[in-house]
């Protein structure tokens, strides 16, 4: 069985905590005055050590560290030294005073870590609400986004079914299979791709990267989706080369989704901007902007989140299960980065800012 750790748990109490252990001897102290007839001199801290219960129970250690100094002063003066000092100094009282502060003391320790498995507890029960909340609204999301594409397989079925023989149709219909099973296969690999960065399975080849490549390769993958929504891309990046220590692969995959997210939430003939500097702090800046749909300051916090998704994209042709940003916050930090976003509110656009350490000179 492992032992407990010698130190007093040491979770931080509040003012009034402090003023509810003072409030708890002075209780305490008043009701032994009360029974001071029928006690006398016997048991000067008894009633005393109730008061330590109690500041330990709702402050924790600190408080009933306060309590049991402030009762050991006060049962001294009252109970066992007021008639003279020189009594405290008997064997006896020396013994009942220190016995009460060892006493007092585990109390206070007992207490105080009580106090933290309860904190402990509560924070435990508020995560699995959140993760049950989450779990729920995952499976509502990945049900809706896979009934989507069924339904346009089962159309295409049909066509094919009815009209074997009508060329126009079975290409109609192949073309749009085609999409349904491109759309499927993308929420499939993002699900395997967070199953796998949550439980820290991915693996980063850091090796030297010129982020200029990494770029050029994410507007290849993303140009078709702008340029079929007749977006206007512009790009700012440095001529001079631009080296980290990364995965070019999954820095590809990260840039690529913030590119598709700034063309996807965007209406047509709209403005999509790539910027890449390097900072006062010697760190890359890579920020996509764009001026679509926006969001709530409010919601941001919550953006990269699993199966969290932009305002508006349940009505978004191009689907997806919320996936994307939270990919691209494990891969960033897997670089030692950090991920933000921010939006002046609904209709005023958004931007997305990935900072990454440059690579040693």
């Amino acid at each position: 069985m492992p032992l407990l750790p010698l130190q007093p748990p040491t979770a931080a109490a509040r003012p009034r905590d402090y003023v509810l252990a003072a409030a708890a001897v002075l209780a305490a102290l008043g009701l032994r005055f009360l029974l001071n007839p029928l006690l006398g001199q016997q048991g000067p801290f008894l009633i005393l050590s109730l008061a330590i219960v109690v500041a330990a129970f709702y402050g924790g250690f600190g408080p009933a560290l306060f309590a049991t100094v402030l009762s050991t002063s006060i049962g001294t003066y009252f109970f066992i030294g007021s008639g003279s000092w020189m009594v405290f100094f008997e064997p006896q009282n020396i013994s009942r005073t220190v016995l009460f502060l060892v006493i007092g003391l585990s109390i206070g320790i007992i207490g105080g870590r009580l106090r933290a498995s309860r904190r402990a507890l509560a924070d435990s029960v508020r995560q699995l609400r959140a993760s049950n909340r989450a779990k729920d609204n995952a499976m509502a999301t990945l049900g809706h986004e896979i009934r989507n594409p069924l339904a346009a397989l089962h159309t295409a079925q049909e066509v094919l079914r009815r009209a074997p023989e009508d060329a126009k149709r079975v290409v109609w219909a192949s073309e749009l299979i085609g999409r349904q099973v491109a759309q499927m296969t993308r929420m499939a690999d993002d699900l395997v791709d967070l199953s796998g960065v949550m439980r820290g399975e991915f693996l980063i080849d850091k090796r030297p990267v010129d982020l200029r490549a990494v770029l050029a390769q994410a507007l290849e993958q993303s140009g078709p989706l702008i340029a079929k929504k007749g977006h206007r891309l512009h790009t700012d990046v440095d001529t001079e080369p631009v080296a980290v220590l990364g995965d070019a692969t999954r820095l590809v995959q990260v840039f690529a989704n913030l590119l598709n997210n700034a063309a996807k939430y965007t209406d047509p003939g709209g403005d999509v901007t790539l910027v890449l500097r390097i900072t006062a702090t010697r760190k890359v800046e890579v920020s996509v902007r764009d001026n679509g749909i926006g969001m709530q300051p409010e919601s941001i916090d919550d953006l990269f989140e699993p199966f969290v998704q932009a305002p508006g994209a349940a009505s978004n042709a191009e689907g997806g299960l919320g996936l994307g940003l939270a990919i691209v916050k494990k891969i960033v930090e897997g670089h030692g980065g950090t991920v933000s976003a921010s939006s002046a509110g609904l209709g005023q656009g958004s931007t997305v800012t990935v900072l990454l350490p440059l690579a040693p000179a």
